[in-house]
């Protein structure tokens, strides 16, 4: 068994130097700290480490994005809309603009917004841009990581009603869960439904609950802001103007009628 004077007798304090020759730097100092262990040319050392860590920084970039293609898969996000980020979205006034701005920071604040649970409902005429900007939000906040849903009303309402069959293998409570528990919730097409008192309960638990959590929420409705407070209940409303929640009127042509 090697004694610790032994060990300590291999080392080499100040090390050893001797001069060598690298095929492609030419001449260099080559240092031995230990035994008769000798270091390698120092540029070639530093080509390597600097293609190593260029290697480990693609294979996380690869990584990242697998991770953002697969929290758009399990966002609900229609394949249509997948390409609506805050980038792309065209402000030809300046009440859009103001609109896209505030989007831009929350989206970038998110953080923060989060602390607050703070929610925005975009309300207004049809193809003007509503769920471009919900979606381009959620977007950005998945490429930090963070998860969001995207669904009509309908199909939340849906997804609640499907557990209550006999052959169904998810609960009331785990369909609930998929709304509640995400970062940020966008629900399209609120009041397109008949507005029964059930749906209406329905929405109310989805949304309190993220309210108690300080989960946000984005609501995208064609009504009024009259006819959203009186569809979904003052209750409901005012939780979603809680910490600064905003309503945006969406008032300005649509886009697709200047398409078509």
């Amino acid at each position: 068994m090697q004694t610790t004077a032994g060990l300590n007798a291999d080392f080499h304090s100040p090390p050893l130097q001797r001069q060598a020759i690298c095929d492609i730097h030419g001449e260099y100092t080559s240092f031995c700290h230990f035994r008769d262990s000798w270091f390698g040319c120092p540029q070639c050392r530093e080509i390597k480490h600097a293609a190593e860590a260029e290697r480990q920084q693609r294979d996380e970039r690869r990584q990242r994005e697998q991770r953002y293609l697969s929290a758009i898969g399990n966002a609900g996000i229609p394949e249509r809309f997948r390409s609506r980020t805050l980038e792309t979205y065209c402000a030809d006034s300046e009440k859009q603009a103001r609109v896209l701005a505030f989007c831009r920071s929350y989206a970038d604040d998110f953080a923060e917004v989060a602390k607050t649970g703070r929610n925005i409902l975009m309300l207004g005429l049809p193809g003007t841009g509503k769920t471009h900007l919900s979606i381009g939000i959620a977007l950005e906040i998945m490429r930090d990581g963070r998860t969001s849903v995207f669904t009509t009303a309908s199909r939340l309402l849906r997804s609640i009603k499907d557990t209550y069959s006999k052959r169904s293998e998810v609960t009331e409570s785990q369909a609930i869960a998929v709304f509640t528990t995400c970062d940020l919730l966008i629900v399209d097409e609120v009041g397109v439904q008949r507005g029964s008192e059930y749906e209406k309960d329905m929405l109310f638990d989805v949304i309190n609950e993220r309210y108690e959590n300080l989960r946000p929420t984005i609501i995208l409705s064609n009504l009024t802001t009259e006819e959203i407070r009186a569809y979904l209940g003052d209750r409901v409303y005012d939780r979603l103007r809680e910490n600064g929640g905003k309503a945006f009127v969406f008032d300005w042509d649509s886009y697709r009628g200047k398409a078509a």
